[in-house]
């Protein structure tokens, strides 16, 4: 099932008339491998992730570098736990995000015709790992080396701790990054880069970071809250909409700031042909109803400069 039958209209109604079915089959697939790859009985083990897991709730700001509650996410503020992980049979964490690092994994596989031996034995960047859930899935899946990248420290430190003591990964560098800051010593053959771009206020800067981080051949997987078009156009939301949630008030916290471009399929594919990939291929997914991305640095090429906020971006 190749994504070029979405070129035409026959081609769209066979491609997602099997896809939400492929999907779920290779997710649950997925989910049995996560649950028993990960699984942990020993008792020192146990204890570092009950420290871990201990730490939801908690407000740390000193950690993160800031005074006051004001204008920030809740995430920022309080602990929460990314993705759902089931450490053994008596021990689990329910996330924020559920399932979401497996959900994404299947759509990736599935949406881009992606062999699951993919990724064995490639350096990938992981950006915006959060606790380590997508991460985790790259490493389930034999990625030889990670590049962990999660602005929040409170979360970029909880993955370390995971990666290091728990599962004694010796090839997982977490490090607390800002995606605008990135600049690889290292040459990378994946970028996993789903769920940030939409908060980013400079998608183009942030995949051209990642477009200078790959070799050539590299390929960047890209998700985001999207928007059902074939129109090359985003919403924007910026950062002083307040999102509400369950237990949390506007006076307590601002959930807003990180929605901030909400773009189209072909919306997405600009902005990947303007950081510089090529053999791009786009579609939203009605199965979750997010855009999915797929680009290739063939090779290095200068990024427009006119009107551009940084005329260098290596």
């Amino acid at each position: 099932m190749k994504l070029e039958f979405l070129n035409n209209k026959l081609g769209i109604k066979s491609f997602f008339s099997s896809y939400d079915s492929k999907v779920s089959d290779i997710q649950n697939k997925l989910q049995s491998k996560f649950d028993n790859f990960y699984y942990i009985s020993d008792k020192k083990k146990i204890t570092i992730v009950k420290k871990l897991l201990s730490q939801q709730g908690e407000i740390d700001l000193n950690i993160e570098g800031y005074k006051s509650l004001e204008n920030q996410r809740d995430l920022t503020i309080k602990f929460h736990w990314g993705h759902n992980h089931k450490f053994n049979d008596e021990l689990s964490i329910t996330g924020r995000m559920g399932n979401r690092h497996i959900n994404l994994m299947a759509q990736f596989l599935v949406g881009f015709d992606i062999d699951i031996s993919f990724f064995k034995n490639k350096k990938c960047i992981d950006v915006g790992s959060w606790t380590g859930g997508t991460l985790l899935v790259l490493k389930m899946l034999g990625a030889s080396e990670i590049l962990s990248l999660e602005e929040v420290q409170k979360y970029a430190l909880i993955t370390k701790k995971l990666c290091s003591d728990v599962y004694n990964f010796t090839d997982v560098i977490s490090d607390g990054k800002n995606l605008y800051n990135l600049k690889a010593k290292n040459k990378y053959d994946i970028a996993y880069f789903p769920g940030v771009i939409y908060h980013l206020s400079d998608p183009v800067l942030g995949l051209r970071r990642l477009f200078n981080s790959l070799n050539d051949g590299g390929v960047c997987l890209v998700e985001s809250a999207g928007i059902d078009s074939n129109k090359s156009i985003a919403r924007f939301d910026g950062n002083r909409i307040f999102h509400s949630t369950k237990g949390e008030s506007k006076k307590d916290l601002n959930r807003g700031g990180w929605n901030w471009f909400i773009p189209s399929p072909k919306c997405l594919e600009m902005w990947m042909i303007e950081a510089g990939f090529t053999n791009i291929r786009t579609y939203f997914s009605t199965f979750s109803n997010r855009v999915y991305g797929y680009g290739v640095r063939k090779k290095y090429v200068d990024i427009t400069r006119a009107g551009f906020s940084l005329p260098l971006i290596e």
